[in-house]
C-alpha cells in the first residue's frame, strides 16, 4: 500500500521548508504491506480521508515522550474511511462509510489502509462529504469544551474563532447551548460573524482583555482554543470569578507547543495545569474556575456532532480545498497545521 512516513522528529514548520532536509523526514512509500493482523475488535478500513490537527505536529515533533513510536512511522489519526475487514463486528458490515480516530496516538491515518478500533468508529451519514467526516475531530473537541461548561444565557469568549475547533465552537455554542452573546478572537472577521460570532476582535489590533465593554459586562466562560500568552493570567480582567461561576476551559493547554521530551518535562508541564486547577479552588472569590480539557466521550460525541452536521445546524469549515495525498500535498498540510494559521480544518484527500 502507498503510505507516509516520517523518518525523524523535526522541527515545524521550518523543517519542511527546507528542501534539501524534506526527503531524509518525511517520505511516499508505495510499497508497504497492508495491514492484515487484526486484534479482537479492530478492523480494517481502506482510508478516503485523512484531517490533521495540532496533535499531529506534536506527534512528528517528537514533543511528547509517552507518544514516542518507532521510525518509520505513518502519521494522522482522524480519518474517514470504507470498511473492507469488519473482523466479526456485530455493529458495523464491509462497505460501511466510517469516521473513526486510532485513540491518543495520532498514527497510521495517511495510508491506503488504516487499522481502528470499532469502539471508535461511528457511521457517516450520507449527506456529509468523506472530507467534512474526516475533519469532525476538532468538532469532537469543541462540542465537549462547550456542551460541558456553556449553560444557555451565557456571555462566551472563544480564543481563535477561525481555527478548526474554534470554528465549530462558535456554532455549537450559538446554536446547541444556546448562549446569549458568543465573541471570538481572529483576523477573520466575516467568517467568524458567518458562524454566528456576534462579536469579533482582531487580536493583531487590540487586546481582548482590554476592551471596556467586556470589563464592565464580563463573560461567564472563556474557550481557549490557541494556548500560550499566559491567555488565564489576563482572563480575570473580563472573566468573572469562579464563585460568581466563571470558567476558563484551556483546550490547548498552557503552551501550544509543549516540550515534554523527558519524564521530568512531562511532570513539570502538566503540573503547572494541575497547580491552576488547584490554586483556584482555594480562591473562588477572585479568580475564574481553569478548567483543562481532557479527551473524553469521543465516540459518542463524534457521533452527535456528525447528527448535527446531517441537520444542517453544523457546518466544517475547511481551509481551502482537500489537498492530493502526494508528497508536496502532506507536507503543505503539516506545514499550515504546524503554522497556526489554518483558517478552518486542514485535510488529505486519499482515495475516491
Amino acid at each position: 500500500m502507498k503510505a507516509i512516513q516520517v523518518h525523524q522528529f523535526m522541527d515545524l514548520p521550518s523543517s519542511l521548508q527546507e528542501d534539501g532536509k524534506v526527503d531524509a523526514l518525511l517520505s511516499m512509500n508505495n510499497d508497504l504491506p497492508k495491514p492484515d493482523l487484526l486484534k479482537k475488535n479492530q478492523m480494517l478500513v481502506r482510508v478516503l480521508a485523512c484531517s490533521l490537527s495540532p496533535g499531529d505536529v506534536i506527534m512528528v515533533q517528537g514533543n511528547m515522550v509517552f507518544m514516542h513510536q518507532p521510525f518509520p512511522f505513518i502519521p494522522g489519526m482522524d480519518i474517514c474511511g470504507e470498511i473492507v475487514d469488519r473482523n466479526g463486528s456485530a455493529n458495523f458490515k464491509n462497505g460501511d462509510i466510517v469516521v473513526a480516530s486510532n485513540g491518543l496516538i495520532p498514527i497510521g491515518g495517511m495510508a491506503e489502509y488504516m487499522v481502528i478500533d470499532e469502539g471508535e468508529a461511528v457511521i457517516l451519514p450520507p449527506c456529509v462529504s468523506k472530507e467534512q467526516g474526516a475533519s469532525s475531530s476538532s468538532a469532537v473537541t469543541a462540542r465537549n469544551a462547550i456542551m460541558d461548561h456553556v449553560k444557555e444565557g451565557d456571555r462566551v469568549l472563544i480564543l481563535g474563532g477561525s481555527g478548526g475547533v474554534g470554528s465549530a465552537a462558535i456554532q455549537i455554542a450559538k446554536t446547541h447551548a444556546k448562549a446569549s452573546f458568543v465573541a471570538a478572537t481572529s483576523t477573520q472577521l466575516d467568517l467568524c460573524k458567518e458562524l454566528g460570532a456576534d462579536q469579533v476582535i482582531n487580536y493583531k489590533n487590540v487586546d481582548w482583555w482590554t476592551v471596556d465593554e467586556y470589563q464592565q459586562e464580563k463573560f461567564d466562560v472563556i474557550i481557549d482554543t490557541v494556548g500560550g500568552g499566559n491567555y488565564y493570567g489576563r482572563a480575570e480582567k473580563v472573566l468573572k470569578t469562579a464563585k460568581k461561576g466563571g470558567t476558563f476551559v484551556a483546550v490547548a493547554g498552557d503552551d501550544p507547543q509543549p516540550d515534554c521530551r523527558t519524564a521530568w518535562k512531562v511532570i513539570k508541564f502538566f503540573g503547572n495545569m494541575l497547580k491552576n486547577m488547584i490554586y483556584t479552588t482555594l480562591k473562588t472569590r477572585t479568580l475564574p474556575n481553569y478548567v483543562p480539557l481532557w479527551p473524553h466521550d469521543l465516540a459518542k460525541s463524534r457521533k452527535e456532532v456528525l447528527e448535527w452536521m446531517e441537520q444542517g445546524t453544523l457546518t466544517i469549515k475547511l481551509d481551502g480545498d482537500p489537498l492530493p495525498f502526494t508528497m508536496a500535498g502532506v507536507r503543505q498540510a503539516f506545514i499550515t497545521v504546524s503554522s497556526h494559521h489554518a483558517h478552518g480544518k486542514v485535510v488529505v484527500k486519499i482515495a475516491e
